[in-house]
C-alpha cells in the first residue's frame, strides 16, 4: 500500500510538473540526437540539435513555475516546429521529424491551458506548417545538401522509427496526465461537494444524499455546539474561532473514529455526529469522550478551556428529521442549563426541572 502511495504521489507531482517534464524530455532527446550526429559525423543537423540542447535549457532556467513554464512550453512548440522544418530539410522528409509537429498539435492544448484561444491558433500554424514540411522533398533542389542526405539516407528508416516511437510516447504521455487530472479535478469536486472546507468533516449534503438510507436501523444522534463561540470570535478574532473549529474536527477524528460514525458540520458552530446500527447508551458515552477531549485539548489565547453542550437521541432512520429535532431540543435545554453538558433521555427530566423560565 505505502508503495502504491508512492507512486501515486510521484504521477501527481509529474502531472502538476507536467510542462518542466516535458521540457526536460524535449531536451533529452536533443542531447542524444547531438552525440548520436555528432558521431556519424552529420555535423549540420549535430549543430541544429546543439542549439536546440542550449535553448531548452535555457527554457528550464526560465521556468520558476506554473505560468513561466507554460510561456516556455509554447517557446518550445515553435523550437519543435522550425527544429523539424531544418532537419527535415537536410534529410529531404525522410526521418520523420515531421512527426514531433503533428504529435505536437494535440499536445500543445494541454500542455498551455492558460492560453485559452490562443492555442487554436498554435494548432492551426502547426498544421499548415506539417503540411510544408511534408512537401519539403518537393520544394528544395536536389542538388541542395545532396552529400548529407547520402550520408545518412542509409539510417533513414531506423530514424523514422525511432522519431514516430518517440512522438507516440510524447502523445501518450499527454493522454495519460491528462485523464490523471481529469481525475483529480472529479475527486476533489466530489470531495468538496460532501465536506466542510473548513473542518474537512462531512457536509448536510452528504448525510441527506449518501448516508441517510433505509427503514429499520437504528441511529444516535450527538447534536452539540459550542459554548460561547461568538464570544470568541468577538473576543479573538475569526482566526482563532476558525483555529477552533479546525482543532474540534481533529479531535473527533482523533478520539471517535469508527466504521459507524460519520462526523458533520451542521452549519456554524453546530455539528452532528451520526452514528448508524448504535444504541444510545454507546453514543453516550462517545460523546462524554469527546466533551473530555475537547476541554483538554482545545485552549484559547487566555488559557480558558473550550467546551462543548451536547443533545443526544436515538431512533430510526426514517425517522431522521425527528430524532435531530429531539437533539435539538435537548441541546436548547442544556444551553439554558449553563451550558458544558450533556442532555438526553436518562437526565431530560432532571434539566427540564431546572431550566430557567424566560418571563
Amino acid at each position: 500500500m505505502k508503495k502504491t502511495g508512492n507512486i501515486s504521489a510521484l504521477l501527481n507531482k509529474m502531472g502538476k510538473n507536467r510542462n518542466t517534464v516535458f521540457l526536460v524530455m524535449c531536451l533529452i532527446v536533443h542531447i542524444a540526437y547531438f552525440s548520436v550526429f555528432f558521431i556519424m559525423g552529420a555535423i549540420p543537423l549535430c549543430f541544429i540539435n546543439g542549439l536546440s540542447s542550449v535553448f531548452y535549457v535555457l527554457f528550464l532556467l526560465f521556468s520558476k513555475d506554473r505560468e513561466k513554464s507554460e510561456k516556455a512550453t509554447v517557446w518550445a512548440y515553435f523550437e519543435i516546429i522550425l527544429f523539424s522544418t531544418l532537419c527535415e530539410i537536410f534529410t529531404r522528409n525522410t526521418f520523420g521529424f515531421i512527426y514531433y509537429v503533428i504529435g505536437m498539435v494535440p499536445a500543445i492544448f494541454y500542455l498551455c491551458p492558460s492560453y485559452g484561444k490562443k492555442r487554436f491558433i498554435f494548432q492551426i500554424f502547426g498544421v499548415l506548417s506539417a503540411l510544408m514540411i511534408h512537401h519539403t522533398q518537393i520544394l528544395i533542389p536536389h542538388s541542395f545538401f545532396s552529400q548529407v542526405f547520402e550520408e545518412l539516407s542509409p539510417y533513414s528508416r531506423i530514424f523514422n522509427f525511432i522519431n514516430l516511437i518517440i512522438t507516440l510516447l510524447t502523445v501518450l504521455y499527454t493522454s495519460f496526465f491528462y485523464e490523471l487530472e481529469l481525475n483529480m479535478i472529479k475527486t476533489e469536486l466530489d470531495y468538496s461537494s460532501t465536506h466542510d472546507p473548513l473542518t474537512g468533516l462531512y457536509n448536510r449534503r452528504f448525510l441527506y444524499d449518501a448516508v441517510i438510507k433505509g427503514e429499520k436501523d437504528q441511529i444516535s444522534i450527538v447534536l452539540f455546539d459550542i459554548d460561547n463561540f461568538k464570544k470568541i470570535n468577538d473576543r479573538f478574532g475569526h482566526d482563532i474561532g476558525d483555529e477552533v473549529l479546525k482543532k474540534l474536527s481533529s479531535c473527533i477524528q482523533e478520539g471517535l473514529n469508527g466504521d459507524s460514525l460519520y462526523p458533520v458540520r451542521w452549519g456554524g458552530e453546530e455539528f452532528i455526529l451520526y452514528y448508524k446500527d448504535m444504541d444510545i447508551e454507546s453514543a453516550y458515552e462517545r460523546a462524554r469522550l469527546l466533551c473530555r477531549i475537547i476541554s483538554e485539548k482545545i485552549i484559547l489565547p487566555n488559557k480558558e478551556h473550550v467546551t462543548v453542550t451536547v443533545g443526544l437521541a436515538s431512533g430510526k432512520r426514517a425517522e431522521f428529521d425527528n430524532v435531530v429535532k429531539k437533539a435539538d431540543e435537548y441541546l436548547y435545554i442544556g444551553k439554558k442549563c449553563g451550558k458544558n453538558c450533556i442532555v438526553w433521555p436518562k437526565n431530560e427530566n432532571e434539566y427540564t426541572k431546572n431550566a430557567p423560565t424566560v418571563s
